[in-house]
């Protein structure tokens, strides 16, 4: 195994992990105080970056031992899930890096917003700085694994591709 594709193994179980614990978070808040757009919307956005984590675990099997062929819809599967946990991923990165390089000038903003002075002291530029590194390493994780899972994807695809047109020339 080469180092990407155990970059892609490593990048896979821990966003499986991240995933699973988030998806199951807005699961349970769902369940717990009834619907809510904003918990749906992140139940549907980890629950995506799950799946993706799954159907990669499938296709690092298919690629490990040739003889387990993948089922039919996991690589269309991959790709759809693969886009919306990009996009979701791009978001986390973008969200993090403003959270980390513009701390001030967010904190006075939401402080003008705020009525009560108690929750105006809450919010300080350490807070959002670590809010932001929170959501910035996922976010990194979750884009690594995914470009890694297109790329091995790809490569898998050429391998199913190239014994067909060896058998098809004979």
């Amino acid at each position: 195994m080469d180092f990407r594709f155990k970059l892609y193994r490593v990048t896979t179980a821990i966003a499986l992990m991240i995933s699973g614990f988030f998806a199951f978070m807005g699961l349970s808040v769902i369940l717990f105080q009834g619907m809510n757009i904003a918990f749906l919307t992140s139940l549907i956005l980890w629950g995506a970056c799950f799946i993706h984590s799954v159907l990669s675990l499938y296709l690092q099997r298919s690629i490990i031992l040739p003889e387990v062929p993948l089922k039919e819809n996991t690589p269309g599967g991959i790709q759809i899930m693969g886009v919306i946990a990009l996009l979701f991923s791009a978001i986390m990165v973008l969200l993090g890096l403003v959270l980390i390089s513009l701390p001030e000038n967010i904190v006075k903003e939401v402080r003008e917003m705020m009525v009560n002075p108690e929750e105006q002291k809450a919010i300080t530029a350490a807070s959002l700085r670590f809010i932001g590194a929170f959501c910035l390493l996922p976010g990194i994780v979750l884009i690594t694994n995914v470009v890694l899972s297109f790329r091995f994807l790809r490569q898998w695809r050429q391998q199913q591709a190239s014994p067909h047109n060896d058998e098809e020339e004979e």
